[in-house]
């Protein structure tokens, strides 16, 4: 594997993806559809908007000098002075500096500290990507998928995609992996769909780590690899992935892939219901209203029940079950409500 270069690395700090949301919210724009033979939720749900990956080089006491450190465009922008950043990466960017000219795509198309102009950050993109960095070229590729400030193009996406996930850019080698499993726009090919997600799991995509898990518990496997499929999940559900942290209570619940452990399940359900998984929430009901594994705790059944229903659940045994609660236990579960919409 080449090394990467001093421009790349650098680069890497502004990536415009967010860890859990930019991969999949391609797929999901350009038309692919949810491989649904891999779970039974949704696979990656787009939660937050894009967001600009934190920086390595945070001290606040060793900051850049502005004639002699290209880093300085990136710790203006990381301090909010987004107009201070904005000049300073227009000189940089004039030098040639890649990440620089990364930086103004981004800039421009948030409309951080200057006017949003869409077309605009387009043209840095494609100099960046044009100059090899990574983080340009899927940030162009996400606007010729999505149609934005370009013409909709998703072979020339596509192409944007391999060439950031050559360089290692884990949320283009994610993107990739899909469009290989789907067969849609590529030939078929599972061998290298699980090569790029493996790569970019590794490399700390909570979204990969979660399809990676799915596959190797699904039939898309001849023989199932539990052992890896539990040994992924939990790498997403550490990573905060709502999506894994209910499978993995699932699979802790069934003694599936792991050791059983009932307690541990319900902690890692509870995690991916306060997380705003809905269907999380009406299974942590459900274990709190018959006390599987825990002591019943009606009231609190109660609260998450009424939580899913008004996020669209229905499930009319939950529906027979609050509505047998005497009137105070009702009163408190919404207290309980009103006191999580809160938070």
């Amino acid at each position: 594997m080449p090394k990467p270069t001093k421009t790349i690395v650098r680069a890497s700090k502004y990536s415009p993806a967010h860890r859990h949301a930019a991969g999949l919210l391609v797929l999901l724009l350009v038309g692919l559809s949810s491989v649904q033979s891999l779970s039974a939720q949704e696979v990656g749900k787009p939660t937050a908007p894009i967001e600009i990956a934190p920086t390595t080089n945070a001290n606040p006491f060793n900051v850049p000098d502005e004639e002699t450190s290209p880093d300085a465009p990136y710790d203006a922008f990381q301090r909010g002075r987004y107009l201070k950043a904005f000049d300073l990466a227009i000189k940089w960017a004039g030098r040639g500096d890649a990440a620089s000219q990364t930086l103004l795509g981004e800039l421009y198309k948030n409309g951080l500290g200057i006017p949003q102009d869409i077309k605009e950050a387009v043209k840095w993109f494609e100099l960046a990507a044009e100059n090899g960095d990574r983080e340009a070229q899927f940030a162009l590729g996400l606007a010729y998928a999505r149609g934005e400030g370009v013409g909709r193009d998703l072979e020339k996406a596509i192409q944007l995609f391999e060439k950031a996930a050559e360089q290692n850019q884990k949320d283009a080698q994610f993107n990739l992996g899909y469009i290989y499993l789907q067969g849609q726009s590529r030939r078929q090919d599972l061998t290298k769909a699980m090569d790029l997600f493996t790569k970019s799991a590794q490399a700390g995509l909570a979204d990969a780590q979660y399809a990676l898990a799915s596959i190797y518990q699904s039939d898309f496997l001849p023989v199932p690899n539990l052992d890896q499929a539990s040994y992924w999940m939990q790498k997403a559900a550490q990573n905060g992935f709502a999506d894994a942290q209910l499978e993995l209570g699932l699979m802790l619940f069934k003694g599936k892939g792991v050791q059983k452990n009932e307690q541990a399940a319900i902690s890692w359900i509870a995690q991916a219901a306060n997380n705003g998984n809905i269907l999380a929430q009406n299974r942590l009901a459900r274990i709190l209203a018959r006390g599987l594994g825990t002591k019943a705790d009606p009231v609190t059944a109660a609260k998450w029940y009424l939580l899913s229903r008004r996020a669209g659940k229905k499930d009319d045994w939950l529906e027979n079950f609050y509505n047998n609660l005497s009137p105070d236990q009702q009163a408190k579960a919404q207290v309980q409500l009103e006191q999580n919409s809160i938070w």
